[in-house]
């Protein structure tokens, strides 16, 4: 068995086709993890959604950010836009909503000590905390009252405190993971910043390389949305996108 890792799919389902086509992958002995934003600009997100439902345990997928956004949309929490209409006018709808909202938000496989994240994760935390905290939202999520989770979703909160309670709580740790990418050595998010990291700020750095981290030590597989452009670092496994040619990789060759 072989598992591969693939970047975020933004709705392009001829370009996942494509990367899975080219390694030969077998859902009846492969397996794949996915960096999550399975919907997003493509126009084909729907179909997208279908084909990875359909692999069933074949597939681990994790939220992203994107993918929450569809789940704020259908909720009525923001406008519906691009191929996202498609998944919100079909016919099982409800049956891709509710399947995509049971995503978790991490993966991690000890045995292999490999991470999946769509973002990454936060300096403070240790691999207990980051499963722990990763859950208070999954359980939220996957729960009646999700909808208060989505109506109260915001950028409110770019630092971890022990004592965040409440949405605080909440956002910050849907926000790290989902949306994280650069930090000020302190580890302030920053929700702006994107590009490769010979073009930011004094001070910003991608989340990985914040000193000190309790979760180094692991390999972590996550979706390289910013285009860090970085060079090699240990234990970090960033994927571009699904149109980038090296946006699938399988785990066991990974570095």
């Amino acid at each position: 068995m072989t598992i591969y890792a693939i970047g975020s799919i933004d709705g392009h389902f001829s370009a996942l086709r494509k990367c899975l086509d080219d390694v030969g992958f077998d859902p009846a002995t492969d397996r794949l993890w996915l960096t999550g934003n399975l919907v997003g600009a493509g126009l084909e997100s729907l179909e997208v959604l279908r084909y990875v439902k359909g692999l069933g345990k074949s597939a681990v997928c994790v939220l992203g950010n994107q993918d929450l956004e569809l789940l704020m949309q259908a909720a009525g929490f923001s406008p519906a836009q691009g191929s996202n209409s498609a998944v919100l006018e079909a016919p099982d709808r409800d049956e891709l909503l509710n399947w995509l909202r049971r995503r978790g938000l991490i993966h991690h496989d000890s045995k292999l000590n490999y991470t999946l994240v769509h973002s990454g994760i936060p300096a403070e935390w240790t691999r207990s905390q980051m499963l722990t905290f990763a859950y208070e939202v999954e359980s939220v999520l996957s729960q009646s009252n999700y909808l208060a989770f989505l109506e109260n979703r915001k950028q409110d909160q770019s630092r971890w405190h022990a004592k965040l309670r409440g949405w605080k709580r909440l956002n910050y740790i849907a926000n790290a993971l989902t949306q994280m990418k650069y930090c000020t050595e302190q580890g302030k998010m920053d929700f702006q910043a994107r590009g490769p990291v010979s073009a930011q700020a004094a001070g910003l750095m991608p989340w990985y390389r914040l000193p000190d981290r309790p979760t180094a030590s692991q390999r972590v597989v996550f979706a390289d949305d910013a285009g860090f452009q970085d060079e090699p670092f240990s234990g970090a496994v960033p994927l571009p996108a699904v149109s980038a040619p090296s946006a699938l990789r399988p785990l066991d060759a990974a570095a």
